[in-house]
Formats: structure tokens, sequence, C-alpha cells
């Protein structure tokens, strides 16, 4: 056993032995229970009613706080089927899948002789996609941030390659195998909608506001000319799941970088769209600017001005 995170490795374990249910039931009431604590404790609960503020200033503010417990609970709820998704056979998962939209699509570009870029992003069951990639795709790669000496990296390793992918590190030596494997015609997949290491960058507009969004997609798409997907999945109150495989309506390719990267942005925000709750909002995902450093999550007096009255509109405008 490796030495950080071996009680969370021990309690995914637990939850995989759980029937479903119960796990996701768990995790619907403690995620309750935290939303009652004072957002001035509760730091990812604040970050979650800032991100919305941002992202939706037309809600009023009763009405972004009970977005904003809503949107925590489908979070805690999805974190904690990941163990059913992780440690339970595969076949379990993918029976829960109802439809493939853009099925037929996605199945011709496997037959053809080009790679394909899926482009993910953290929205609802987002792990659950890789399992269907990897039983028609197999061979397909699929970037992930490695988690160092923790006690949870082979055991979601292991869940994600249930089905035939070939998970490769954000590194160096994962980057450049994932452009051999594209260069031989195998595909790549990785989720594009966090903030990117390194601070070169480009900046585009996500939800009106401009954030950091990794160039090396860009260059991927340029060199290799994949065919390119956006994939996401969509989770039902029972705990089934829809997948789309989406195909993007323009040639990225022949696009300079800004306009490419902005073509991906509003893409994650149309998916995020059909179901805004179920996106993972506790990221800082705004706490940059081309400018420097936004002071939005660290400087109360945003979110004090907010409650005080003031139009997020104004509050959040960009300086």
């Amino acid at each position: 056993m490796k030495k950080v995170h071996v009680w969370e490795a021990r309690l995914v374990r637990l939850f995989a032995r759980l029937p479903l249910a119960w796990v996701v039931a768990l995790a619907t009431g403690l995620a309750r229970a935290f939303c009652l604590l004072p957002l001035s404790v509760a730091s990812v609960h604040r970050y979650v009613l800032i991100n919305t503020l941002v992202c939706f200033p037309e809600k009023s503010l009763k009405e972004a706080r009970q977005f904003a417990r809503k949107s925590l609970i489908e979070t805690a709820r999805t974190l904690a089927g990941y163990s059913h998704v992780w440690l339970r056979p595969a076949d379990q998962t993918l029976a829960r899948v109802l439809v493939v939209h853009g099925e037929q699509q996605w199945h011709e570009a496997i037959a053809s002789d080009r790679p394909i870029l899926y482009l993910s992003l953290h929205h609802s069951s987002w792990e659950v996609p890789v399992l269907v990639i990897g039983k028609h795709d197999p061979g397909a790669l699929v970037m992930y941030q490695p988690a160092g000496d923790s006690a949870l990296e082979d055991l979601v390793k292991e869940g994600r390659q249930g089905t035939g992918c070939v998970l490769v590190p954000t590194n160096g030596e994962g980057i450049r195998a994932a452009l051999a494997g594209l260069e031989k015609g195998k595909s790549m997949a990785l989720l594009a909608d966090h903030v990117p290491g390194g601070k070169s960058n480009p900046y585009v507009p996500f939800f009106g506001h401009d954030v950091m969004v990794p160039a090396f997609v860009h260059k991927v798409i340029r060199r290799y000319q994949p065919h390119v997907f956006f994939v996401s999945a969509q989770r039902s109150a029972d705990y089934y799941f829809d997948v789309w495989f989406e195909p993007t309506s323009e040639n990225l390719a022949d696009m300079d970088e800004q306009e490419a990267l902005r073509c991906m942005t509003a893409g994650f925000e149309r998916i995020i769209r059909r179901d805004p709750t179920q996106y993972q909002w506790t990221y800082k995902r705004f706490k940059r600017n081309k400018n420097g450093q936004r002071r939005w999550y660290r400087d109360p007096e945003f979110l004090d001005r907010v409650i005080a009255g003031e139009s997020p509109v104004n509050v959040f405008k960009e300086e």
C-alpha cells in the first residue's frame, strides 16, 4: 500500500461492496449536511456559489444558493458512484448506459484511417465514457493526471482501463507516448476543461470570462488532423447514463489557435448547459485571466457585495 490516501482507498473499496443505492444515498446525506456549514468554513461551497454567480448572473442570490447546493450534492453523488465504476466489473456500468448519441458517426470515424481526438470535461459521470470508448476503440490513449504516491493511483487506473483504454500520464513521457500513438493512428482522449499547467497557454472565453486552456489541443489537431469528438455523459436520478459522441461541426485544423480553442470551450459550455448542476463547479476555474490573478475567490468583498444586493454583473466584471 502506498503512503497517502490510504483511508480514501479503503473507503472506495468499502463503497464498491455496498449496493449502489446505499452509496448514493449516503453521499447525498453527507453533502446536504456539508451545505449547512457557514460559507466561511466550507470553502468549496463558497467556490461553487461564486462560480454560479459568475457564469449565471441572471440568477437571483436565492436561486444561485439553491443551484450551488444542488450542484454540490450532484458532485458528491457522482464521486461516490465511481467506487462502482472503478471496482465493479465494467459490464455492470455499461449495462447502465441507456443511449449512446452519435454512435454511427463515431463508429465510422473509428473505421477510418485517421486517429480520433476525444475532448471531454468534468461533467456528470465523466469516467463512464472511458469504458464505452475502450469497448469500441480499444487501445485508445487516455491522458490522466498522475496521483504520485497515492493509494488511489493503481485502483483508478485499473478501473479506467477496464475495457481496453490505455492510460498515459500528463507528463513529458506520457505526452511523447500519446503523440507516438497518434502517429500510428491510435485515438487519444483528454479532459480539457480545467486550468492547464504552465503559464504560456492562451486564454479564451468560457461563460463570458477569459480562462486559460491547453494549447496542446490545437497543436495535436493541426499536426495529426484527427476526427474531433466532444465526449460527455449525463446521469439520471436513478444512476443510468446517456453518453454523447458529438463531432465538431467546424474544421478546427483550418483555424488559428485562438479560434479553434474558442470553439472547444463553446462546445464545453453547450454540454454543461444540458444540466449545469452536474458540472464540477468546485474548482477555482476563474482564478486567473491574462492580466494576472483575479481576487474573486480569496477576497470576501466580492461575495459580500452580491449578498448586500449588488448585481453579479457589476461585481464580477473584468478590471
